[in-house]
């Protein structure tokens, strides 16, 4: 599930970094980062692809000859274009016994002081990806811990399949890593089924793109895009059936959020994010047969009649007349 609301919907900046993968972008400048240099292009996110892999043949044309001379003069090669790549993974789960939903919610509401959520009816099965959207505070991370079972519903009922494995990942979870372990030693006393196998964890870390040099580093020591990468690396391992993220894009690069998406789109069971990335929704949510839209809003939720194409033309319509009404 992936979260939108008219008030938080997700458009780049007029300055934005990274090389891509899927689109809908709109912006004014581009500026890339690397080889810890920036780099800036002038114009939209689709003029910067163009350029940027004109650059790129240019510069790899240039290296080639560079390192032909070098070659018949027997000096050393100079360094050849380099781009950051990483690709993120999540096993394909395991049969579950039954068939039916992985998760649902029936009938089901939750209420805390002044906030209530009532009359919930959905539901998540393998293979498909759900968005949330609606407004902020409307209670869409509620409904996703209702859903993990961090939180009971007050009326109704949460069914879950007993030998489900689910994939949580939030903001919390990255700040509640030991900070005084290796992200190594914290997957090797997560995930027993390791067997003090440090190797496969430094794989793991290496897939979800933690640097090597950070494998042994303290927790405590590494940004928030390393310890972003250490979770879902966590998560990965422990090869769910279900996965629920809460705003996963939150300090990953682009690089690593093109990776994100096409994990998810390949990721056979069933897929359950809050995210204000666009970008994100946009790419794993683009099979109208496999994916659907639910709106939280007024303390309830809905779902939401057509494609999230549709619904963020609607939210575009309303913005329009929005600043038209100021």
């Amino acid at each position: 599930m992936f979260h939108f609301g008219l008030d938080n919907l997700s458009f780049p900046p007029t300055t934005s970094t990274s090389a891509p993968s899927c689109g809908w972008r709109s912006t004014d400048e581009v500026v890339h980062l690397q080889d810890k240099k920036l780099h800036a292009y002038r114009g939209g996110f689709d003029s910067f692809v163009g350029s940027y892999e004109q650059k790129k043949a240019k510069a790899m044309k240039e290296s080639e000859r560079l390192a032909k001379a070098a070659r018949k003069s027997g000096r050393r090669a100079p360094k050849k274009w380099h781009d950051y790549t990483v690709e993120f993974h999540f096993a394909a789960p395991t049969e579950l016994a039954g068939g039916g939903p992985l998760l649902r919610l029936a009938e089901a509401g939750f209420t805390r002081g002044g906030f209530q959520l009532s009359a919930i009816d959905a539901d998540v099965s393998m293979g498909q990806p759900v968005a949330v959207v609606g407004p902020n505070g409307a209670g869409k991370s509620t409904l996703l811990k209702l859903l993990a079972g961090e939180l009971t519903p007050t009326s109704g009922e949460a069914r879950r399949n007993p030998k489900l494995r689910i994939g949580l990942y939030s903001q919390h979870f990255c700040d509640a890593l030991p900070e005084e372990k290796s992200p190594v030693q914290h997957l090797l006393d997560t995930h027993p089924h390791l067997e003090s196998k440090p190797w496969e964890a430094r794989a793991k870390l290496a897939r979800f793109g933690l640097a090597k040099e950070s494998h042994l580093t303290t927790i405590g020591k590494l940004s928030g895009g390393q310890k972003a990468r250490v979770a879902l690396a966590s998560v990965a391992l422990g090869e769910p059936h279900v996965l629920l993220l809460d705003e996963p894009t939150n300090n990953l690069d682009m690089q690593s959020i093109d990776a994100l998406a096409d994990a998810l789109d390949e990721f056979a069971g069933g897929v359950v994010i809050v995210s204000h990335d666009s970008r994100l929704v946009s790419c794993v949510c683009d099979d109208e047969e496999r994916s659907a839209l639910w709106v939280v809003q007024d303390g309830t939720v809905r779902p939401y009649d057509g494609t999230f194409a549709e619904y963020r033309d609607d939210l575009l319509d309303d913005i329009r007349k929005e600043m038209a009404a100021d």
